[in-house]
């Protein structure tokens, strides 16, 4: 007699019998008559014995059976229907921490609902914080490879940001993996399928947690991706791009000295937009914007103007949560002007300094300029006097030791460094270029050489074909 597939029990026994999955995953798919919300309330009860089904069946060798039950108890659980026990935490987490992938692959639209139903199962529980390294568990092992982006993804940024606890995990994933696929289900859940605006959301929480840990070239990888999202044929921009955009453009200041060039599919639309807010005023007054008209001529009115348009507009800033992204772009601004000088000038006093950064104290401009040094933002030495003289970065060339051995043969010894400087590589190259012209001679001379070269009447490259 087949198991009953309309209880607990009976599901259950197939669960633990089966030994075909892809047939398994059809019968718990399939409510059959009873309709798909008395299936879903099937899956969450207990068995017939009392017993929690999670507590009969295997976590990793049954994904395909827990992810159903537990999905459906969560769901039901969470939207406040009477008779569903509550599963507990413990189990909650090893199952996310070693569900087996192919099974889960099965039904891709029970582990998104399980992840969307975890998350507000966390924050009820008051662990919001502890979803975090299980959302990353979903999202990492459900795909075939880490550069896809899956419906779990932007679940697992979202969450991270509502948490404010960013682990170095997720930073990593967003850094060396960019998504480079999409998770596609199958002809079963058409409908299921990822659509631009999972990317574009993706790509801009992903942004936004990269600017946060200070990984701005990154950040600003993510804006433009979110930015140049394709759409649907003729739609409108979404606003989410116009948000990408305004912290495109502050942290392209904050990290390269002022806005850079758009993407080439950046919307027009997007960019008239954004002209008629207080962003567009502020980025042009930035030191290192093209609009900025003081250009390290005269006492820094630039970097006051900058001051004053964030006082004006604070509440709006505010209203749009990028007033921490506008202070610390007032804050970088004296780091932007100071590097302009040093276009400009060879020596200039602490005071001198100021007044072109709006400080008036000169131990804070002396602070500034030593963090700068520090940081090889810039070269330069302070005298006792107060004088800051400005050095030219030393020439260099961005050639790795690697890169260049197979070209020049052994460097000189002592050689390992990530950039080579110029005086080597010279030496180098006179080195090979004084071997090259003894062996030039040393083939000239060779009779073997003459003798070939006359009798082929092919010349050099003939007589070289030889060696």
């Amino acid at each position: 007699m087949a198991p009953d597939s309309q209880s607990i029990d009976g599901l259950v026994q197939q669960i633990t019998t089966s030994n075909n999955l892809e047939a398994l995953a059809h019968t718990l798919r399939t409510p059959g008559t009873s309709g798909r919300d008395v299936r879903e309330f099937i899956l969450a009860s207990s068995m017939s014995s009392g017993q929690d089904p999670l507590s009969v069946l295997d976590l990793r060798n049954n994904t395909l059976g827990v992810m159903y039950i537990l999905s459906a108890r969560l769901n039901i659980y969470l939207n406040a229907q009477s008779g569903v026990q509550r599963p507990p935490w413990a189990i909650v987490t090893q199952f996310c921490e070693i569900f087996d992938p192919e099974q889960a692959r099965l039904a891709p639209e029970r582990i998104v609902m399980f992840a969307k139903s975890l998350t507000r199962y966390a924050q009820e529980q008051g662990k919001l914080k502890l979803a975090i390294p299980l959302l990353y568990s979903l999202a990492t092992r459900l795909p075939t490879t880490l550069s896809t982006l899956t419906p779990i993804h932007h679940i697992l940024l979202l969450t991270t940001l509502q948490a404010r606890h960013i682990t170095p995990e997720i930073t990593r994933l967003l850094i060396e993996h960019p998504i480079d696929d999409l998770y596609m289900y199958t002809n079963i859940y058409p409908d299921h399928n990822l659509s631009y605006i999972d990317n574009l959301v993706y790509h801009y929480l992903g942004g936004v947690i990269l600017t946060k840990t200070g990984n701005y070239t990154a950040a600003i990888d993510y804006f433009e991706t979110a930015l140049t999202a394709p759409s649907t044929t003729n739609s409108p921009p979404a606003g989410l791009q116009l948000e990408a955009l305004k912290k495109l453009r502050l942290v392209q200041c904050i990290a390269m000295g002022g806005p850079q060039p758009l993407p080439k599919y950046t919307s027009p639309v997007l960019t008239r937009i954004l002209k008629s807010t207080p962003y567009q005023n502020l980025i042009n007054a930035f030191p290192g914007s093209l609009h900025q008209k003081d250009r390290g001529e005269g006492p820094s009115s630039g970097n006051n103007r900058l001051k004053q348009l964030v006082s004006k507009d604070r509440d709006f800033y505010a209203s749009e949560c990028n007033l921490g992204l506008v202070e610390l772009l007032v804050a970088e601004a004296p780091k932007w002007v100071i590097k302009r000088l040093t276009e400009t000038y060879v020596t200039l006093g602490l005071a001198e300094i100021g007044r072109y950064v709006g400080i008036d104290d000169e131990q804070q401009v002396r602070a500034l300029v030593l963090k700068m040094i520090e940081s090889k933002a810039i070269i330069a030495t302070i005298s006792d006097s107060g004088i800051v003289t400005f050095h030219d970065t030393p020439d260099t060339a961005d050639v790795s030791v690697e890169d260049i051995r197979t070209l020049l043969g052994d460097l000189p010894s002592g050689t390992n460094l990530t950039k080579i400087s110029v005086p080597i590589l010279l030496e180098a190259v006179q080195v090979q270029s004084t071997h090259l012209a003894q062996l030039d001679m040393g083939v000239g001379r060779s009779k073997e050489f003459i003798t070939k070269a006359i009798k082929t009447g092919g010349g050099i490259s003939s007589a070289l074909s030889f060696l």
